[in-house]
């Protein structure tokens, strides 16, 4: 065989993966001196095949010399921090009893069950990073914020309250400002002048507030009693929305037994990749109504336009539009005394534009700072 011929055979395989580079530049190095014809040698084809294999075995066993490197490093790395740790972990109840003991009067309506880097008090502030549960009753304070996973047992009354990651509130929740970016459930009634949710929020007995604004998921059992509603997302509310102004846009399944407002608002997202979005409500009430996609039982209002995709059985209405692609099973005229009657029980029994929720206890003069944990 030529040696032309077993070199173009050599950058073939290696050009297959079959043999390194340094298996190639080593057989291509002793076939350089010889001379132009070399007879084809069995033996050299399986010299070749053996020593790929040997290549092959040689970069097995350098992985696996460095797989366990890396678990010896791990290990190393482990017993570092947890020699480093130990003494701050040993440490922490003397930490809890010295700063209870330097301010317990401004304590003396909280209590820790986890305190360390987790948990930090300041005048007028609490704040959960990472994980931590804090125990009041009630739990006051100015300001209140939680990044990670945090808990709070018992109610909770303060200025602004921020939620980023996940908190659980075990009682009620009086606030001026409630923010929450993640997952939030309060087991009782949250009272906040102004609401601002994106992502989950649960709450077991009802919502009060001015202005609410809840983008994501939300489930209620109970009421929602505010000035200004926005809902985008999917939501499960138990009771009766109430409201001045309620503007939905549907992200999914919303279901509302009883919608009253002055000014209602149901659309469904543009675009052609929208999804299934439907409002589903036995009774909806309003000045102003306008509807998309929505299956109701009644609807009553002055002007009501029941838009696309809608499913309703009996409307009451002095003015009325109906889609094309609407289903209306019963239409009724409504007169003006009723509408004026209705539009004036609506003023009384809603929440005025100048109605605003009382504001929270404001807490306690606290003392000084407590010292930072170490």
């Amino acid at each position: 065989m030529k040696k032309s011929e077993i070199l173009r055979r050599l950058v073939e395989r290696l050009a297959r993966g079959e043999i390194t580079e340094k298996t190639y530049l080593e057989i291509k190095a002793r076939y350089e001196n010889e001379p132009e014809e070399v007879p084809e040698s069995p033996p050299e084809e399986a010299r070749v095949a053996e020593e790929t294999g040997r290549a092959t075995e040689d970069a097995s066993r350098a992985a696996e010399d460095a797989s366990r490197a890396a678990e010896a490093f791990a290990r190393s790395l482990e017993r570092t921090i947890r020699a480093a740790i130990e003494p701050v972990i040993r440490n922490i109840p003397d930490i809890e009893r010295k700063i209870r003991e330097s301010v317990e009067p401004a304590l003396r309506n909280i209590d820790f069950s986890e305190f360390g880097r987790t948990v930090q008090t300041t005048e007028g502030s609490v704040k959960i990073a990472g994980s931590g549960v804090v125990k009041g009753n009630p739990l006051r304070t100015q300001e209140f914020k939680t990044a990670g996973s945090g808990r709070v047992v018992g109610d909770l009354e303060a200025r602004v309250a921020k939620v980023a990651g996940s908190c659980v509130f075990e009682g009620n929740v009086t606030v001026q400002e409630f923010k929450s970016a993640g997952s939030a459930k309060v087991n009782g009634t949250l009272r906040a002048h102004e609401l601002h949710s994106a992502g989950s929020l649960s709450v077991g007995k009802g919502i009060e507030g001015h202005e609410v604004h809840l983008r994501g998921s939300l489930h209620v059992e109970g009421d929602v009693k505010a000035h200004e509603v926005h809902l985008a997302g999917a939501a499960k509310v138990s009771g009766m929305l109430e409201a001045h102004e309620t503007r939905i846009e549907l992200g999914g399944e919303v279901s509302i037994p009883v919608i009253k407002s002055r000014e209602i608002n149901v659309r469904r997202p543009g675009g052609f990749f929208r999804g299934a979005c439907e409002l589903v409500a036995d009774r909806i009430e309003g000045e102003e109504v306008y509807l998309e996609c929505t299956t109701a039982n009644y609807v009553r209002g002055g002007e009501v336009s029941i838009g696309p995709h809608c499913r309703v059985g009996v409307v009451e209405a002095l003015e009325l539009r109906v889609h094309e692609s609407a289903e209306v099973r019963e239409r009724r005229p409504l007169s003006k005394r009723s509408r004026e009657e209705h539009a004036d029980h609506e003023e009384h029994a809603g929440h005025p534009e100048e109605d605003e929720p009382p504001a929270p206890p404001q807490p306690p003069e606290a003392p000084g700072a407590p010292p930072s944990p170490p």
